[in-house]
């Protein structure tokens, strides 16, 4: 394991369990097996190392979503896997990154937020060519919603996540949510018929 590494890794232990601001560089120091002093070798200071395990993160949750696929719903369940992989795996790491965005000094917080953004619209550019009668606003909605189920995992208690294929249950739990984009369709065609129908008869004349 190289010092870069050994430093991220003691300092995601760290602010997992005591928060950003509770934890000095000395102490992930300590926790990596070097001083203080030396941390400033491999890092101006303890921002750099946060923006370093967000820049991480979200590598990492991009490599696990892979290549954009020709097939929209091949592409969705593909989006669906990579970010529940990404929950399990390396589910301390997320919770840092949930709870510590606004510890981000500036300007990686601009960078990790349009990093965000890019991956969203992925999903909103992907769900659009699934449902393609939907509008961007409501295509959006269903993209956060689903990302924020999946990045629930995190708060998950351990019981909740012994299931073997967990994965292959939240994969169904998404398809079954954003079936909700068919009913909300079929709903509409049905009030706009009965509104029809309804017009209709008002408009027809009365046989008295």
């Amino acid at each position: 394991m190289t010092r870069d590494r050994a430093i991220l890794d003691a300092a995601a232990r760290l602010f997992y369990a005591r928060g950003f601001h509770g934890v000095g560089v000395d102490e992930i120091g300590v926790a990596a097996g070097v001083t203080g002093p030396a941390i400033y070798r491999h890092f101006r200071n303890k921002d750099e190392i946060l923006a370093t395990l967000f820049d991480q993160a979200m590598d990492r949750l991009l490599q696990l979503a892979g290549p954009r696929r020709e097939d929209p719903w091949e592409e969705l369940r593909a989006l669906v896997r990579a970010q529940a992989e990404f929950a399990l795996r390396d589910r301390e790491l997320l919770s840092v990154y949930s709870r510590e965005d606004r510890s981000l000094a500036e300007p990686s917080r601009r960078r990790l937020h349009r990093r965000q953004r890019q991956h969203v619209e992925r999903w909103v550019d992907t769900l659009a060519r699934c449902y393609p009668k939907r509008g961007k606003d409501e295509l959006t909605s269903a993209a956060y919603a689903m990302i924020g189920l999946l990045l629930s995992l995190v708060h998950w208690p351990r019981e909740a996540r012994a299931m073997e294929d967990l994965e292959g249950l939240l994969e169904q739990l998404v398809e079954g949510g954003l079936s909700a984009l068919d009913e909300r369709r079929e709903k509409r065609r049905g009030a706009v018929r009965a509104a029809g129908r309804s017009a209709a008869s008002r408009a027809s004349p009365r046989r008295g």
